[in-house]
Parts: C-alpha cells; sequence; structure tokens
C-alpha cells in the first residue's frame, strides 16, 4: 500500500504513487493519506482513472466522484472505510457529468448525490452511442489481447497493456449491464455551500471548458480546491486522458461569463488554498496554471465580443487568436492545442453572433443525403449581409474526414467538394478531396485533385507522396 503523507503548508501537487501491492478488481490500488481525516484513492498505475477524495465529517464521510466502475467503486468504498475508521457515509459529490465520474454514483444511492443542476441530463445515455462505445471496446479487447500475446512477460510495456485490458474488460462490463444510471439527488445552478458540521464544501459552477456540469469543490478548512477534469498543466504519464483537452466543445452548454466570475471568486481565495486536484490521478495542476487558463478564456470572451461589434469575421478572429503568437506561454501547455483553440474560439463566436457552424449543417444534410438546393441555401448565407452560419475552412474539411471515419466514404467526397467550391486556394482541401477519391477507387480523379494541390502548395509532401505512390502502382500515368 502507499505510504501515506501529509498536506504542506503552500500549494504543492498531489504525486503518482508507486506500484500497489494490493489491487481492486484486478487494477492496482493506492491510498493517500492527505490529513487523519481525508483520504485520496485510485486505481492503475499506467491508465488514466479517476481521482477519488474521502472526508471524514462531523456529519457523515462526503466522497467526491467515483471512477465510474461499479465493482471498482464498492472495494473503493470498502477501502475508505477500513481507512478511516467508519462507514457512515452519507454525500458523494460529483465534479461533472462524465461517466468515468458518476458511473459508480449506484455505490452510494444511499445518501445525497449532489451536482450541477445539468449532470443529470448529461449522464443519460445515448443508445447510437452506447453501440458505437460497446463495439469500440470488443474491437481494443481483441486487440490488446493479441499485443498481449506477443510481449514477453517481463516487458515493460506488458504492464500498461495489461492495465489498458482489465480497464477495457470492466468498462464493457458495465456497458452490457446498461443498468439506469443514479442521478443527482441535490442540485444548484451557481455556488453552494455543504455545511457538514466541522467542514465546509463551497462549490462553484466551472462549465464549459470540459463539460456543461463542470464543477469546482473547495474546503478551505483544508485548503484543497477540486477541479475535476476542467483542467491540469503536468501529466505523469502518457496517457492523460480527460486531461488531454482545454476546449470549449460543440453541443456543450456554456456560460463563459459565470465561468469566469466564479473562477475570479477562486483566484480571489488564493492564500487559502493549498492544494490543488484534478479529477484523475495522472494530472497535476498549479495555481498558476488554473490562473492562466482562466485568464485565456477571459482574453477569448472579452475579445471576440468586441471584434463581432466592429464587424470583423471569423477567419481575421481566428487569425488574431492563433495559439503560437497570442498566448505562446499556453502553446505548448497541457490540454492546449491549435485544433482546441480554434474550437474554442468558434464556440464562443457562435454564443457571441448566434450565428451556427456551416460545417455542421453541411454535415448533417450531406450525411442524411438531402438535395442539393438544401446544401445551395446554406452556401448562400456566406454572402448574405446578416448570414445564419459561419465558415471555417478546417471545421468544414473536419467533418469530411469525420464521414471518412464512419465509413461514408462517398459522402465525404461529396462534402469535400463543397470545401473545395469555397476555398478554391486552399491546397489542403484538394488534397482531403484527393484522398477521398481514393479511398473510393477513382485514382484518375484522385490524381487530378492531388495535382491541383501540389500546384497551389509546392511543398505539399502528402500529395507529391500519394502522386509517387500512384504512379510505382500503376493507378496512374
Amino acid at each position: 500500500m502507499r505510504a501515506f503523507c501529509s498536506l504542506m503548508p503552500a500549494v504543492f501537487l498531489l504525486l503518482a504513487s508507486p506500484a500497489s501491492a494490493e489491487e481492486a478488481a484486478g487494477l492496482p490500488l493506492h491510498v493517500q493519506r492527505l490529513s487523519p481525516r481525508i483520504i485520496r484513492v485510485w486505481v492503475g498505475d499506467h491508465v488514466s482513472t479517476t481521482n477519488v477524495l474521502a472526508f471524514a465529517t462531523a456529519k457523515g464521510i462526503v466522497v467526491v466522484d467515483t471512477t465510474g466502475i461499479p465493482p471498482v467503486d464498492r472495494e473503493l468504498r470498502r477501502v475508505i472505510a477500513r481507512e478511516l475508521g467508519r462507514s457512515d457515509f452519507t454525500t458523494l459529490i460529483n465534479t461533472h457529468e462524465h461517466s468515468d465520474h458518476t458511473g459508480g454514483n449506484s455505490v452510494y444511492a444511499d445518501g445525497t448525490i449532489v451536482a450541477h443542476e445539468r449532470c443529470a441530463a448529461g449522464m443519460r445515455r445515448d443508445p447510437a452511442q452506447r453501440t458505437r462505445i460497446l463495439e469500440w471496446h470488443a474491437t481494443r479487447i481483441a486487440e490488446l489481447e493479441k499485443e498481449l500475446a506477443k510481449l514477453p512477460a517481463g516487458a515493460p510495456e506488458a504492464g500498461k497493456k495489461r492495465e489498458e485490458l482489465v480497464l477495457a474488460r470492466l468498462n464493457r462490463e458495465v456497458l452490457m449491464a446498461d443498468e439506469e444510471p443514479s442521478l443527482p439527488t441535490k442540485t444548484f445552478s451557481d455556488r453552494m455551500t455543504l455545511d457538514m458540521g466541522d467542514t465546509l464544501f463551497e462549490l462553484f459552477y466551472l462549465g464549459g471548458m470540459h463539460s456543461g456540469s463542470d464543477i469546482a469543490v473547495f474546503v478551505p478548512s483544508e485548503g484543497i480546491l477540486m477541479t475535476g477534469d476542467t483542467m491540469a498543466d503536468k501529466w505523469l504519464n502518457d496517457t492523460p486522458g480527460c486531461l488531454a483537452a482545454f476546449i470549449a466543445r460543440e453541443n456543450v452548454p456554456h456560460d463563459f461569463p459565470l465561468l469566469l466570475e466564479n473562477g475570479k471568486r477562486l483566484l480571489a481565495r488564493k492564500s487559502q488554498i493549498r492544494t490543488l486536484v484534478p479529477g484523475h490521478w495522472n494530472g497535476e495542476l498549479s495555481f498558476a496554471g488554473f490562473e492562466a487558463r482562466l485568464k485565456y478564456v477571459e482574453t477569448l470572451w472579452d475579445g471576440i465580443r468586441k471584434d463581432a461589434r466592429e464587424g470583423k469575421g471569423i477567419a481575421e478572429v481566428l487569425s488574431s487568436y492563433r495559439l503560437d503568437k497570442r498566448f505562446p506561454e499556453l502553446a505548448q501547455s497541457p490540454g492546449f492545442s491549435p485544433r482546441n483553440n480554434a474550437m474554442t474560439i468558434s464556440e464562443i463566436w457562435k454564443l457571441v453572433t448566434n450565428q451556427r457552424s456551416a460545417a455542421a449543417e453541411l454535415y448533417a444534410l450531406v450525411e442524411a443525403g438531402k438535395e442539393e438546393s438544401a446544401v445551395r441555401a446554406v452556401l448562400a448565407e456566406r454572402d448574405a449581409k446578416a448570414p445564419k452560419y459561419y465558415f471555417v475552412e478546417g471545421e468544414i474539411n473536419g467533418q469530411g474526414y469525420r464521414l471518412m471515419q464512419e465509413g461514408k466514404t462517398a459522402k465525404a467526397v461529396t462534402l469535400f467538394r463543397i470545401a473545395t467550391e469555397l476555398f478554391p486556394e486552399s491546397w489542403n482541401v484538394w488534397d482531403s478531396l484527393g484522398e477521398a477519391l481514393l479511398k473510393s477507387g477513382d485514382a484518375a480523379g484522385a490524381k487530378r485533385m492531388y495535382e491541383r494541390s501540389v500546384a497551389l502548395n509546392p511543398e505539399n509532401r502528402n500529395g507529391k507522396e500519394a502522386l509517387e505512390r500512384m504512379r510505382g502502382e500503376g493507378a496512374v500515368k
């Protein structure tokens, strides 16, 4: 078992444990004591799993988050009771809706489950998504079994693969069971304080940059701030999981003013915060990292609103807030990438202008096989005085690849052709169309598209290599 450590008087980061001799549902178990009445538990030496914190209070044990796998959470509940020397569990707090934090709620359904008011809606499963995830797990389990069979027993990679396989099987079993989720029984919209006698838990909405229901949980008497999966500025291994993206996603509810308001409330409590705990064991967060991420959101929110009032277009805005130019200190920081930055800008643009993504609309029309007139109606908005849609090349190109990944190559070709019509001077969209045509079996058409792409960008290595391969295989002359 992990040796215990105690709280330090200044901000410090929770470090991962070495391998543990004890297991929970086939995964290494780790227990870290933060004070005589607080412990942190998690499973795995390699896989990214949820931090579960437990507080012994005058009104019972308060647990923050679950691993999302009931067999594991039942074991963790037993371990928490053993380590704290009591079993009066009364309260579970969910930092957000995702199943790797809420899927074990049933283990604590005998008490109060506290979360943001949007959490329940996010927990309800989409049957189609469940089917896709089950298929993915079946494929991944088979791959891992083959990979493990090829590795020597003592190979360094074997331990990681073995954990991935155990976790994949456990998650598949949860999905197969398809039990109704145990939803929160006590919710809030902005802020909430839970008085547990000798301990106050202050809950703050911080949603919009991971899920719509993200909250931070602050325990002033212990100086502990739990930030869920919203952010981390250091990864402890090469599988960051949920902490890999600081991003505003499409179809996720956003309230940036409230996020910033509550974030600033927490910044003002800096002197009280000694420990920051991200939602997964393999991430760390510094106070400076927390502050920098809030400043990033504030810069985008204030700046894009101003740009829109001044009549700037989305292309100009995306150029103005390039990650490497405008936020160089964050460009290489965990959770940030040019793609994530562009998506966040687009989501803020939607809120500020009430415009919708042309890429999303075109994908929906092409995927549904709608008539060309419907597509033309969207394209006509590009030159409208007050357009309903905004047009971003990267988003439209990305939706084409989404169709490719879904095995809908002919529809991907259609969407890439639309992209070349919208952005005829972009070498990248011609390259993408060439790739889709080649995959569909139209080598001659692919050759023409790749040639157009290389003409526009002689440095297009992908296009040149594709043409060379096609000539070498005799597909084209």
